[in-house]
């Protein structure tokens, strides 16, 4: 577990500080904040079951069906042209060699399908394993059969001492996050080593906000509970970053700097990568500042500053009414 070692001003002081003192210094009307009007894309009907795939003589096969934006299908499957069955799943044990499934989704008088090859083998012979980098602080595999991307089922990798993880049904896996260095790995398949090489994660440096849980309208005299989700995407430690907020009254935005507040909190870690870092949001509304009623339209833009530079920001607009 992450030791917290966090010596912080604290971030609900902030939010609550720009609210209070930007709602002070203008006598603001109720407001609703309406955003940037966006034309919903029509949502299109698509059945999938899934990646070629190699599986070993005499395992037992499942293909489910996955649907978007269908309502109440009838499936039918077919195996090299032969009927094989309805329902979303597919079970069974295939013969040796390569197998053509479709699936045939039917839904209000239309019909969609889809296709996908299995190969059942009795001999690793043509299963390989391509590496490469997968992120800033991750290495990727994928397994092929004769030179082309197939999900061979139970093939194993390993980096460095770590425990063998599967590949997916795609036939890819990444590493967990790792740090700056030299690694190894083993690819295994039926309990046969079929690869293994060696990758060098370069040194970064890096945060990214992954989360802005922040509501998008409040109630003067309201509890504030929400909070920033931080993830280490370097293959460095982090022990120490900044936290900048600004908040801008967009009623008052024409006024330029008194429409707008600005806090930095600084913070010391041991953030590892690949692990998270919440930072709560917690402060009241109040309910009048200076006689008024606090309501109004933000924006609120957080930066998070790692070694003199920004490195990622967020933007966030709420209310309060």
């Amino acid at each position: 577990m992450l030791k917290d070692k966090i010596r912080k001003k604290h971030i609900a002081a902030v939010l609550a500080a720009s609210a209070v003192l930007i709602l002070a210094a203008f006598a603001i009307g109720n407001g609703f904040f309406v955003g940037q009007p966006h034309a919903e894309k029509p949502k299109t009907p698509s059945v999938s079951i899934g990646c070629d795939r190699v599986v070993w003589d005499g395992t037992e096969l499942e293909i489910i069906a996955s649907t978007q934006n269908i309502n109440k299908p009838m499936f039918n499957w077919t195996v090299d042209g032969k009927d094989a069955g309805t329902g979303q799943k597919l079970l069974g044990k295939f013969d040796k060699g390569e197998h053509r499934v479709m699936l045939t989704a039917t839904f209000d008088n239309r019909m969609l399908t889809a296709n996908q090859s299995t190969i059942v083998i009795d001999s690793g012979d043509g299963i390989s394993i391509r590496d490469s980098s997968a992120s800033k602080n991750q290495w990727g595999f994928q397994a092929l059969y004769n030179g082309k991307k197939y999900g061979v089922k139970d093939v194993m990798v390993s980096v460095d001492s770590s425990q063998q993880s599967e590949v997916n049904e795609c036939g890819f896996m990444s590493s967990k996050a790792l740090m700056a260095g030299d690694h190894t790995w083993k690819a295994e398949y039926q309990g046969k080593t079929i690869a293994s090489g060696k990758f060098n994660i370069k040194e970064v440096s890096e945060i990214k906000i992954t989360g802005l849980d922040i509501a998008s309208s409040y109630t003067a005299g309201s509890d504030v509970n929400a909070k920033i989700v931080l993830l280490n995407t370097g293959s460095t430690t982090v022990t120490g970053f900044e936290i900048s907020t600004l908040a801008v009254n967009n009623n008052y935005a024409f006024m330029g700097d008194k429409a707008k507040k600005e806090f930095v909190d600084q913070y010391q870690t041991d953030l590892k990568p690949g692990v998270n870092y919440d930072i709560p949001i917690v402060f009241t509304i109040p309910e009048k500042v200076s006689g008024i009623r606090p309501s109004g339209k933000y924006t609120i833009t957080v930066s998070v500053i790692l070694n003199g530079q920004v490195v990622d920001k967020k933007i966030v607009n709420t209310m309060v009414k």
